[in-house]
């Protein structure tokens, strides 16, 4: 019985493959994960306001392919009215941007990150601040006879 425990030894090694005790390296995984990042940076064009400076804006990206929504929903710093969103997986994304402050505005677009970075400029509208006594209204029409209501059949 002596020389049965090395054959069944030898017997059960060949049975059970050492790649099935092998763990798969995770890092791998990981460096295709990191080497998928990539950035966008967002230009708020403030030229026609005197390129004044933009209280920071609220933006959300949504995935394009509708697989995570809301993936990014944060308040960004504007600086030199740039933002600049990085570490973000490569793709495209909805993007939502909400200013507020003296500049409210929101704007729609559809973004490509890569991994080289890409640029998109959005250009704001005149914002006037109210000086009292300087306002001009416009004068209002009571002319009904266009309306809807007055031209039916």
């Amino acid at each position: 019985m002596k020389k049965f425990y090395p054959v069944l030894f030898i017997s059960i090694l060949f049975l059970f493959p050492f790649n099935s005790f092998a763990k798969r390296d995770k890092s791998d995984g990981d460096a295709a994960a990191q080497n998928l990042k990539g950035f966008v940076v967002l230009k708020l064009d403030n030229s026609i306001n005197d390129g004044k400076p933009i209280d920071p804006a609220y933006i959300v990206l949504d995935k394009y392919d509708l697989t995570a929504a809301g993936y990014i929903s944060q308040k960004f710093d504007i600086v030199d009215n740039k933002i600049m969103i990085s570490d973000l997986p490569e793709g495209k994304y909805y993007a939502d941007i909400y200013i507020k402050g003296i500049y409210k505005q929101h704007f729609k677009k559809v973004i490509t990150v890569t991994k080289k970075g890409n640029s998109y400029t959005f250009k704001m509208d005149v914002m006037d601040t109210f000086i009292p006594k300087k306002a001009s209204i416009p004068s209002e029409s009571n002319d009904f006879s266009k309306t809807s209501v007055a031209q039916m059949k």
